[in-house]
């Protein structure tokens, strides 16, 4: 019996000393609030200087990420969604031209200063998202033999009779063959259903999360990947997965959770979100829209819900009224979905169209007394007081 207890608690020693599998499924993921960065954009560590060129890169690192993790705390923040971490092609700060899957990207430093910023969330009971592409590589078609590891032109969609030549023209068909085959601004377009293409994304998403021990990924370009891929991948990773279909069509949007990955950003009620605060729409519009969103998606409570982001000029570019945007801030965080509040929506910024909507955070010198910040840090709390997931 003494050589069994001895034999046990050796066990539990062990296991308290191995990595943790942290990787959450959808229903963990229920109550976190999330702020999305750039990493590029958001902490330099060497240097406190603007950024000649938004269209490159501009110096932020994990390190200098790391260093600010309780700016994010004390906001109220518990999960951070992160850029895309592969090596790039030129120009690629924003992380979406891969080149290859088995490198980080240098330009934010190296597989130890990643696993120090999770580690250090992870000390603060903050979660990791990690944001992935599997639809495209970087560079061009004729570039690709110095991709890794998908180095072959049969790695890649040909795009011969898919219409609309070889760009993609077609956003608004469901599942349309253009869509799934064609290129997304002229990048090489991979071909899921090439059996070593799909073995080698399945394989490198579930050795990212676990190498790393992220706890959820945010997927790039779903509607450009045929479904039964994704749903593969979303088990492959092993954890929860929120897909990009960036349109405002409900009918368009909802068929992609479930069929294809646990939940999708809520572009919906982004754009009707835009339209009533930003726009002044009739609020009658957001409330037909809220009213039939339970019956079109198989899960409302797991949708990315959102004012802002890295792909659309920000809120208050369309409207310089905070009053406005503080309104839309508080619809997004109590209604159903997992909020996500892109950086620098808590310093004022007001920036136009990609890349002028991805600013360099440094400068703001993450100021905590202006008026933004100190709304959002009492309203993520009062969410969190609230249990504001738990409401019908």
């Amino acid at each position: 019996m003494l050589r069994l207890l001895c034999g046990f608690a050796l066990l539990l020693l062990l296991q308290s000393l191995a990595p943790s599998a942290r990787a959450a499924d959808a229903a963990q993921w229920r109550d976190r609030t999330i702020y999305q960065v750039l990493t590029d954009r958001f902490a330099n560590p060497r240097s406190s200087a603007g950024c000649d060129d938004l269209g490159d890169y501009c110096g932020g690192t994990w390190a200098g990420l790391t260093a600010k993790l309780d700016y994010i705390q004390t906001l109220g923040f518990d999960a951070v969604w992160i850029s895309p971490v592969v090596e790039n092609t030129p120009r690629g700060y924003h992380g979406y031209w891969a080149k290859n899957l088995s490198a980080v990207n240098p330009f934010f430093g190296d597989k130890d200063d990643l696993k120090a910023l999770v580690r250090a969330a992870h000390a603060k009971g903050i979660w990791v998202m990690v944001d992935v592409v599997g639809n495209h590589m970087g560079g061009s078609i004729g570039d690709v033999g110095g991709f890794a590891p998908f180095n072959q032109q049969e790695h890649y969609h040909d795009c011969q009779g898919c219409g609309g030549g070889c760009d993609i023209t077609d956003f608004s068909t469901l599942y349309s063959e253009n869509c799934e085959h064609c290129r997304l601004a002229g990048l090489p377009d991979l071909n899921q259903d090439n059996a070593y293409v799909a073995q080698q994304l399945n394989a490198w998403i579930g050795a990212l999360v676990k190498e790393f021990d992220f706890d959820g990924v945010r997927v790039d370009t779903v509607p450009e990947v045929k479904p039964a891929f994704w749903k593969s991948f979303n088990a492959a990773a092993g954890t929860f997965a929120v897909g990009e279909v960036f349109n405002g069509d409900i009918d368009y949007v909802s068929p992609f959770q479930g069929a294809a990955l646990d939940g999708v950003l809520s572009y919906p009620m982004y754009f009707q979100l835009r339209n009533v605060y930003a726009s002044q729409q009739p609020f009658a519009e957001l409330q037909t829209l809220s009213d039939a969103m339970p019956d079109k998606f198989s899960d409302t409570s797991v949708l990315g819900s959102f004012v802002g982001n890295h792909d659309n000029p920000r809120f208050l570019n369309a409207r310089g009224d905070r009053a406005a945007y503080r309104n839309a801030l508080l619809h997004m965080l109590f209604n159903p979905g997992i909020p996500i509040v892109y950086y620098g929506s808590e310093q004022g910024f007001f920036g136009g169209s990609d890349p002028n909507c991805r600013e360099i955070m440094w400068t703001s010198e993450y100021d905590t007394s202006n008026d933004l910040y100190t709304f959002l840090k009492a309203a993520i709390a009062a969410r969190k007081s609230t249990a504001a997931w738990n409401l019908p």
